[in-house]
């Protein structure tokens, strides 16, 4: 612990020696007036309301020419009372017909074109709502964050927060226009007498490969809500203390057994405006969006799977770290949750507690098993209680420090929920200093028993440089986790490890029609174990190109050792992968790649491995979306050898959206290598979020010896839920 402290120090001291970055002035700064009353919010304009808004004409371009003007115009009006947030964009349009609009699901709209409204209610350049709509008035919402954990679905703009906010779209022959009102309720923004947010809002032409912002963007500027203008609102607004409750009913019926009724309800209190609590009782975790099938033959390290209940989402990106210490996935039937999230002045904080009947164990002493399958067994004897509190704190623009701890207490029905247990303890931070460079670390201290295993304290670090600008970007960064660490709450793919890892890479900006960046890089792997052993060492080259019509081409050339089972394997391989956008009916990705690769099993060897991946989406009318997924996996002993096994994977998706609140899903998924075939019907009415009724019917078959599918299952399952707000 002596050393733990002492590294904190050290590194602390280095940055305190820094030249950190200032705040960019802000020139983009508007005060909105107060409506004397509330605009309708139809998408079309015609109130003549919105004329005594404040109006942002000033928009630029910024792919594919940075700084240029925008190939069409744009004009955004906006004002506000006591309850709402009103904003209307005008978006004019030389050619009507060719604009890209469908009827989809709330949160399921993509290649359109669309507005995008961000929304920094604490103006800390960290963390921002997002609110998104396209021409036929669809709505997205999420949460942009701007320091982001790479893979794991959480790239920048995370869709998965929902709140209610009213929009509409209107196209005509000028163009289309859109309307929102977003409640000051649906936001969390400082507790004070006046509010300073910043503000951003993007226009997205998409067959022109076109983004278009009303404050100026710059790739000479590392980050993206440092660039954005300031909104005032001077006036009385609504400061939250609003209270939520949702009621939530499933019932689940599988062949052969009786109708299994569930019940839960869900609490929100605004404690203030800048701080919720949030309680659940029995909360309903049922999946009604599965997940994507992934390959899990011949894998050495369990798979990641994103999550998807709602409980979980909201605030998920507080518990964010470099190493991922909380992935709630791992929380598999809980009876209850707690959390309490917000930030008060410069301090974010978030809590969350839930008890889980049934959660996975404690890992002590070995690296995780190689072939593990991840699926508890049914007959799980454990209860666990599972605590985490997260504290940051904002020392500048784009820098923070951070603390967090998480537990989990694990024991028998009947016996003390402390007989095993998982405590995590560490400290992180992220600062941003000369413009272009940013610098984080996290180190982490793990305590654990589990029957009669029991380890003290042992350590895990990570540190991360990086420099990004118009061309030129770099990064390094260093990895430690001891093979004793462990963290039941989060997800570690390995243990057992020091790790360097560093990439240079070059941005050419041609910025036309055709070709906006072509991008070279170069990244270096090298992983050790703590018996100073080589286990690992990569280099790779990856040149990545995108143009016309959301086009992007990347391929990558890796050569690479791979230490398994006290066996060097050293393999070369090669993967492409190629997507476009080239009507509004058709997208599409194509990706192949072949090179060496490993038998994980007890005599491994090296043979030779092909992959192949096809999406396409297809949209024949406004309301039909066609998705369709190939992978085929092909493993030989040896390049031009005998076949060892192939692997066959076709989904489909196909969403039929009846109205907008009304739609019909058809999902199916075949897997020949296990012979699993899984079809899904789900009837969703979702008339805001949290107001939603479900009805939906799962069939699972397996194929015989004999090549005859044979039902292994069939489920129908109903949802219903009400969302009050008071």
């Amino acid at each position: 612990m002596k050393r733990f402290c002492f590294c904190i120090l050290i590194s602390l001291l280095i940055l305190s020696l820094f030249s950190f970055s200032q705040e960019n002035k802000d020139d983009y700064h508007v005060i909105i007036p107060e409506f004397t009353s509330p605009p309708k919010i139809d998408g079309k304009l015609e109130n003549p309301l919105w004329e005594k808004g404040a109006v942002l004409d000033t928009f630029t371009q910024f792919e594919p020419q940075e700084g240029a003007q925008p190939s069409e115009k744009t004009m955004a009006y906006l004002g506000y009372d006591k309850d709402n947030l009103y904003i209307a964009v005008r978006c004019y349009d030389s050619n009507p017909d060719a604009i890209r609009a469908c009827l989809a699901k709330r949160d399921s709209v993509y290649g359109d074109d669309e507005i995008t409204i961000y929304l920094d209610t604490f103006n800390d350049k960290k963390r921002a709502f997002v609110f998104q709509v396209n021409p036929c008035g669809i709505q997205t919402d999420g949460i942009y964050t701007e320091i982001r954990r790479r893979g794991r679905g959480g790239w920048g703009f995370d869709r998965s927060w929902d709140t209610f906010f009213l929009s509409d779209a209107h196209i005509d022959d000028s163009g289309y226009t859109v309307e929102l009102a977003i409640p000051f309720k649906s936001l969390r923004f400082p507790n004070s007498q006046s509010q300073a947010w910043g503000l951003q809002i993007m226009r997205t032409i998409r067959r022109k490969n076109e983004e278009i912002y009303w404050r100026p963007r710059s790739r000479d500027i590392n980050g993206f809500l440092i660039q954005s203008g300031t909104l005032e609102i001077g006036g009385a607004i609504e400061k939250g203390k609003n209270f939520e409750f949702m009621p939530v009913f499933t019932g689940l019926k599988q062949s052969d057994k009786k109708f299994d009724p569930e019940a839960g309800i869900n609490f929100k209190y605004g404690i203030t405006s800048n701080m919720t609590a949030d309680i659940a009782f029995n909360p309903d975790f049922s999946q009604v969006e599965s997940d994507m099938p992934q390959v899990e033959v011949n894998q050495r390290y369990a798979l990641y799977y994103p999550e998807k209940r709602p409980f979980f989402l909201e605030g998920k990106d507080f518990y964010d770290t470099p190493l991922e210490l909380v992935y709630t996935r791992k929380i598999v039937d809980p009876l209850w949750g707690v959390k309490l999230t917000g930030k008060i002045g410069k301090t974010t904080l978030g809590f969350l507690s839930t008890y889980d009947e049934n959660p996975p164990g404690i890992d002590i002493g070995d690296s995780p098993d190689e072939d593990e399958d991840e699926e508890e067994e049914e007959d799980n004897p454990y209860n666990a209680l599972i605590s985490i509190f997260r504290l940051k704190r904002d020392l500048y623009s784009e820098s923070h420090i951070g603390f967090i701890i998480t537990d989990k207490e694990m024991g028998r029905p009947g016996d003390s929920i402390t007989d095993n247990y998982n405590r995590v303890l560490g400290v992180d931070g992220h600062f941003k200093f000369q413009n272009y460079y940013r610098f984080s670390f996290q180190f982490l201290s793990s305590s654990s028993k589990m029957e009669d295993k029991k380890t003290d304290f042992v350590p895990a670090m990570n540190f991360s440089l990086s420099r990004r600008a118009r061309h030129l970007s770099l990064s390094a960064s260093w990895t430690s986790i001891h093979p004793d660490f462990e963290a039941a709450s989060g997800f570690f793919r390995r243990k057992n490890i020091h790790s360097l890892n560093t990439r240079v890479s070059y941005a050419f900006l041609p910025q036309n029609d055709l070709i906006i960046s072509i991008r070279p890089s170069l990244e270096y792997r090298r992983i050790y174990d703590f018996d100073n052993t080589l286990t690992d060492e990569e280099f790779e080259f990856s040149w990545f190109i995108n143009g016309w019509r959301q086009s992007h081409i990347w391929t990558t050339v890796s050569s690479e050792l791979e230490r398994y089972e006290g066996i060097n394997f050293r393999k070369k391989n090669f993967r492409a992968n190629l997507s476009s956008e080239p009507f509004s009916w058709l997208s599409g990705r194509i990706s192949y790649s072949f090179g060496d690769a490993i038998r994980y099993e007890d005599n491994p060897y090296l043979g030779y491995k092909t992959s192949l991946g096809i999406t396409l989406t297809l949209k024949p009318l406004t309301n039909l979306r066609l998705f369709y997924d190939f992978k085929n996996i092909m493993f030989y002993r040896e390049k031009g050898g005998e076949k060892d096994y192939e692997i066959n994977i076709i989904s489909q998706r196909i969403n039929y959206q009846i109205s907008r609140p009304l739609s019909l899903r058809l999902i199916t998924d075949y897997d020949d290598y296990n012979g699993e075939l899984y079809t899904s019907i789900l009837l969703s009415y979702e008339y805001r979020p949290g107001t939603v009724f479900y009805f939906g019917i799962d069939d699972n078959q397996e194929k015989g010896e004999s090549g005859i599918f044979r039902r292994e299952g069939r489920y129908y399952f109903i949802k219903f839920s009400y969302w009050w707000r008071i």
